[in-house]
C-alpha cells in the first residue's frame, strides 16, 4: 500500500499533474529566466571570463604539478554530477530540483529532469548514480527531498514525513523519466512538538538537516545509501530506550525508538536495485526474527551509529567502503565501513581512547548541545568503558574506531578515489575529500580539498608523512568557527573550492568538483 502511494505521489511530482499546476506556471517563468542565465554563463565561459566566486580565498593547488580552474558556470547550487561520457555530464541543482546536461563545459538550456524539491537546510536534490547496467538499461537512481506542495519549497514543514526519496528513472538519451520508487526515508523533523507524557520540548524549531544524501553502487552491484540521523534518538543512535528517562519510551510523536519507517536513520543501507534487502546483509537474520516493519528495515542496514555525512567512496583497488562523518563539535571522522559496523554515535564520536575529550568539548564548548536537546551531552557516560557498554549492539554488530579523525569539526564532504596516472602516478589510489563549508563561511581550512594516501594493504590511511598523526587523530586547535587546519598540512592539497558537495573523476582522468557555494564546477588536472 505505501509503495503504491509513493509511486502515485512520485508520478504526480515528476509528470506535473493538477497538484502542481500553479507551481508549474511559476516554474516555467523561473526556467525562462534560468535559461537566459545559463546562456549568459556559457557565453562568459567561452569568452574565458572568470566566474563570480562565492569563496574569498584564491583557488589554489598546493602541488605545482596540478592546476584548478572553473570548468562550468551558469549553475545554481550544484550538488553532484554523473558522467555520460568524456565531456558529457548530468549535473544536479540542490534547490531548483533540476538535472542539467553539460556538454563540453556548456550548460544546455533545457533540463533533462525537474523535480519539485524541498531545499530547506540540507534537503533538496542531493545525489544521482547510474545503474551498473546503465549502458543497457539506462537506469539512473536519484536521491531527493520531496516538496509536499507540488512546487519547489524551502519551508521546513512542507515535506512529507517520509519525504527523503530514492527513485529510479530511465535515461533515453535526452530526458529522465520516472520508472519506480526504491525507498522513502524520514524527512520531517518535528522535534519542536511536545510528546504526550513528557514535559514540553526545548527544540525551538522544525529542522531540515542531517539527511546524508550520498549514494554509491558497490562493486557487488548493490546500492549503498547514507542516511543521516535526522536528529533521531533511538536504536540506530545507540539509545535502546530513546531519548527520555521515563515512559513513554518513544523517540518522538511518530514513534520509535525502534527503526520503523519513520526512524530508519543514522545508517548506511545496502539495497538491491529495487529497494529490497539482500539476503547476505549483516542483520538479515536478525530482522527476520524481529519481523514486521522494524525487522524489514533492520534487514536493509549495512552499518549504523552514524551521525551525518556527505562523502562515501569504494576503493577500486580493494572494494572497501570508506565514508566521512561530520562532527557535532568534536571529532569529524573517516571510517572504513565494515559489514555490521556500529559507529558509536551518539555515545561517542572519535576514538574511544579520546572519549573524555569528546565529552568535555560537547559539554563545555559551543553552547553545550548535540542538536537534539532531549538528549543533552550531560547525559553522556562518564568513562569510555561505560560509553562502550551503553551501545545498542545488534547480534553480530561490531564497534570500531574511525581510521582517521579530527579533534574539532573539519567538515568533510564530497569524497572519491583516484585511479590511473592522469594526475601523476603519485596520485593513483589516493582518496580525495572536499569541505562542507567554504572559506568565506568559516575561514580556517574552509573550502579545502584533502588528498589522503593509503597503506599498502589498503586497510588504513597512510599517515607516515606526519609523525603527529601516528595516533590517527589530527589534533586541530579550538576556533569559534572550528575548521582549524593544524595537523592537516600534509593532507591538504587545495584551497578556495567553497563547499565541495561532490568530487568525481571523469572519463578523462581529471577530477571535477561541484561547489554549491561558488555555483560552478571546478576541474583539477595535471599542469601542461
Amino acid at each position: 500500500m505505501k509503495r503504491t502511494e509513493q509511486s502515485r505521489q512520485s508520478r504526480r511530482t515528476v509528470s506535473g499533474g493538477v497538484a502542481m499546476e500553479r507551481g508549474e506556471q511559476t516554474g516555467r517563468a523561473l526556467r525562462r529566466r534560468g535559461a537566459a542565465a545559463v546562456l549568459a554563463g556559457a557565453a562568459a565561459a567561452m569568452l574565458g571570463l572568470q566566474a563570480a566566486r562565492g569563496d574569498t580565498t584564491p583557488l589554489t593547488m598546493l602541488d605545482p604539478t596540478l592546476e584548478a580552474s572553473v570548468f562550468v558556470t551558469g549553475l545554481s547550487q550544484p550538488m553532484g554530477m554523473m558522467f555520460l561520457s568524456a565531456g558529457d555530464m548530468l549535473v544536479l541543482e540542490k534547490a531548483t530540483g533540476r538535472v542539467l546536461r553539460v556538454i563540453g563545459g556548456v550548460v544546455q538550456p533545457t533540463p533533462v529532469l525537474d523535480l519539485a524539491v524541498n531545499s530547506n537546510s540540507e534537503r533538496g536534490l542531493l545525489s544521482m548514480v547510474p545503474d551498473p547496467g546503465f549502458a543497457l538499461n539506462g537506469f539512473v537512481y536519484v536521491r531527493w527531498t520531496e516538496s509536499s506542495t507540488g512546487a519547489d519549497s524551502a519551508v521546513a514543514m512542507e515535506t512529507p514525513l517520509l519525504g527523503n526519496r530514492v527513485d529510479r528513472f530511465v535515461w533515453n538519451g535526452a530526458t529522465l523519466t520516472f520508472s519506480a520508487p526504491v525507498i522513502a526515508l524520514r524527512a520531517l523533523q518535528t522535534d519542536n512538538i511536545a510528546l504526550a507524557g513528557h514535559p514540553g520540548t526545548n527544540n525551538a524549531n522544525p529542522a531540515g538537516n542531517h539527511n546524508g544524501g550520498v549514494m554509491k553502487f558497490g562493486p557487488d552491484g548493490k546500492l549503498y545509501v547514507f542516511m543521516g540521523d535526522q536528529g533521531r534518538r533511538g536504536w540506530m543512535q545507540n539509545l535502546a530506550n530513546g531519548p527520555f528517562l521515563t515512559p513513554p519510551l518513544s523517540d518522538d510523536t511518530f514513534g520509535g525508538p525502534a527503526p520503523d519507517n519513520a526512524h530508519l536513520a543514522g545508517v548506511i543501507l545496502r539495497l538491491n536495485a529495487d529497494g529490497t534487502a539482500p539476503t547476505d546483509n549483516p542483520f538479515f537474520a536478525t530482522g527476520a526474527a524481529v519481523g514486521g516493519e522494524v525487522g524489514a528495515n533492520l534487514q536493509k542496514v549495512f552499518s549504523y551509529g552514524h551521525r551525518n555525512g556527505f562523502g562515501m567512496a569504494f576503493d577500486p583497488a580493494s572494494g572497501f567502503l570508506w565514508a566521512t562523518e561530520n562532527a557535532d563539535d568534536a571529532y569529524s571522522e573517516l571510517n572504513r565501513v565494515v559489514p555490521g559496523m556500529n559507529g558509536g554515535w551518539i555515545q561517542i564520536a572519535g576514538p574511544l581512547a579520546r572519549f573524555a575529550q569528546f565529552k568535555a568539548i560537547e559539554t563545555k564548548l559551543f553552547n553545550s548541545a548535540l542538536q537534539q536537546v532531549r538528549f543533552p551531552p550531560t547525559r553522556l557516560a562518564y568513562t569510555a568503558a561505560a560509553a562502550r557498554s551503553r551501545m545498542f549492539m545488534l547480534p553480530g554488530a561490531v564497534y570500531q574506531d574511525p581510521d582517521l579523525s579530527w579533534t574539532y569539526e573539519i567538515g568533510p564532504a564530497g569524497t572519491t578515489f583516484v585511479t590511473g596516472d592522469a594526475l601523476g602516478p603519485q596520485y593513483n589510489g589516493t582518496l580525495w575529500i572536499g569541505s562542507a563549508r567554504g572559506f568565506a563561511q568559516v575561514g580556517g581550512n574552509g573550502g579545502s580539498i584533502y588528498r589522503l594516501k593509503m597503506t599498502a594493504d589498503r586497510l588504513h590511511v597512510d599517515v607516515s608523512d606526519d609523525p603527529r598523526l601516528a595516533d590517527r587523530v589530527a589534533d586541530n586547535l579550538f576556533r569559534a568557527q572550528k575548521f582549524d587546519g593544524t595537523e592537516s598540512e600534509t593532507l591538504q592539497i587545495g584551497r578556495g573550492f567553497g563547499t565541495a558537495s561532490a568530487i568525481e573523476q571523469g572519463p578523462d582522468g581529471n577530477l571535477y568538483v561541484t561547489s554549491v557555494t561558488d555555483n560552478v564546477i571546478y576541474r583539477i588536472r595535471r599542469r601542461p
